[in-house]
């Protein structure tokens, strides 16, 4: 008997590290369904400066980052409204972190990064000569350096980055005092970010898809019923993400949301198509109703690249935000949450793109609505 009860404690010791990680990992796929949002569904990022590449950096690194962010020592607007970030743990923040520094989208020549322009030959000399010490020949960082992969990064993203370095609105290496990017011309940023472009090329795999880590549904929904209700971050109602929803700020009224929504729209160059008084049209009939006005969004170009790639989608078009009134009076928004189109193998990588970047214009609408600041 002693010897079984030794044996079977010592099966459930091992057992009990691979328990706590498969907990963790749910946890940090439940969190990245708000990250996936802009950055998407495998923290892949998107090119435009806002939504960086998160998948397969180090752990330590996002920690870090994340942790500047709940702290405001960085700032996003857009990032603080729709994560809940501020209202994020520490272990929330372990879980996540690790969960997307597992990921690897590296072997995937789906997500290449190309460059538009610069000079690759006179970049390299550029790398050599001020990167490669800290990033890695290759470009895959160097954790103990804690120094990030910039190979595969998106070059929109880390040309920010630079001029934020330039500016001493970012400390590069964690050093108020680097001048690594002082003196460098408009050219030289753009034949540098020509040479990281390539570095990312050595590591595809024909035939290779992107890897996740494998988490049962059963922890998965533990996890979900584990997570702190009431979060101040956006909401997604259920666990397909069909729906977003988002809180109005107290003292916000819906006017007030719905001018916020028309100048943001105006501000980034969306499109109002349409605008329809659900509530309003209803009450002049006689019939009693909580409140709903639904604002239309669009974009042409980018509606073009959806159709031309596949006609169903459509039905998702115009892209739509609801004010709605929920029993207890209190106002939300709502929208169709484009990440299923995200993930939906019918788009080419190209229109991927546009999904997540019609995604975070609308959720850069929804938070100016949600706040009442434009």
């Amino acid at each position: 008997m002693t010897r079984l009860f030794i044996l079977a404690m010592a099966c459930m010791t091992l057992l009990l590290p691979n328990q706590l990680l498969a907990r963790d990992l749910a946890r940090g796929k439940e969190i990245n369904k708000n990250c996936a949002l802009c950055h998407g569904k495998y923290g892949q990022g998107t090119p435009g400066g806002i939504s960086p590449r998160l998948a397969g950096l180090p752990k330590e690194y996002l920690i870090k980052a994340i942790t500047d962010y709940r702290e405001g020592r960085r700032s996003n607007l857009l990032m603080d409204t729709t994560s809940g970030i501020k209202d994020m743990s520490d272990e929330d923040i372990e879980a996540i972190a690790d969960y997307l520094s597992r990921i690897d989208v590296s072997k995937d020549s789906q997500f290449d990064i190309k460059a538009k322009d610069g000079d690759p030959k006179k970049g390299k000399k550029i790398y050599k000569g001020d990167c490669k010490t800290c990033h890695a020949r290759d470009g895959f960082g160097k954790p103990k350096k804690e120094a990030p992969p910039i190979a595969g990064q998106h070059l929109d993203y880390i040309e920010a980055s630079i001029r934020l370095f330039k500016s001493k609105k970012r400390e590069h290496a964690n050093d108020p005092e680097d001048e690594t990017f002082d003196d460098y011309s408009d050219d030289e940023i753009r034949d540098v970010l020509a040479y990281i472009a390539t570095l990312d090329n050595a590591r595809f795999v024909e035939g290779a898809t992107v890897y996740v880590p494998q988490v049962s549904a059963i922890a998965v929904a533990k996890a979900h019923e584990a997570a702190p209700k009431g979060s101040k971050g956006l909401q997604i109602t259920d666990i397909s993400q069909t729906v977003a929803r988002m809180a109005l700020k107290e003292g916000v009224t819906a006017q007030d949301a719905i001018d916020a929504m028309m100048s943001k729209a105006a501000e980034i160059n969306l499109k109002m198509v349409g605008q329809q008084f659900v509530s309003k049209e209803l009450e002049a009939r006689g019939v009693e109703t909580p409140y709903l006005t639904i604002l239309q969004f669009c974009d042409p170009m980018d509606a073009r690249t959806m159709i031309m790639s596949n006609p169903i989608f459509a039905s998702y078009m115009p892209c739509r935000i609801a004010i709605v009134e929920d029993k207890e009076g209190k106002l939300a928004l709502m929208m169709l949450n484009l990440d299923m189109l995200i993930d939906s193998k019918l788009l080419a990588p190209e229109v991927v793109e546009t999904a997540i970047r019609v995604n975070q214009a609308m959720l850069d609408i929804m938070v100016a609505g949600a706040t009442g600041e434009f």
